[in-house]
């Protein structure tokens, strides 16, 4: 309860977004792998009320990503 509530939930977006994102140094973790680390970390990196919330949404966070996602690669497509 020290850290902010703005950046307990960053920290958790931050880390799915992340993780989950191709870097030149590491490839892109699956979301499996993702979600296991988040449950581990529930608790400990994550506010663990956060990390329940974060799953219980899961469909409409997947979603969006996809969306943001199919709409940065047609922004690329068109440079």
């Amino acid at each position: 309860n020290d850290i902010h509530i703005y950046g307990r939930i960053t920290a958790i977006a931050d880390v799915f977004d992340a993780l989950g994102s191709t870097r030149a140094y590491k490839r892109p973790w699956s979301d499996e792998e993702i979600f296991d680390y988040i449950k581990k970390e529930s608790g400990k990196k994550f506010d663990p009320t956060l990390a329940r919330i974060f799953f219980s949404n899961i469909n409409e966070i997947l979603s969006v990503r996809e969306r943001l996602q199919d709409d940065l690669e047609e922004k690329e497509a068109a440079c």
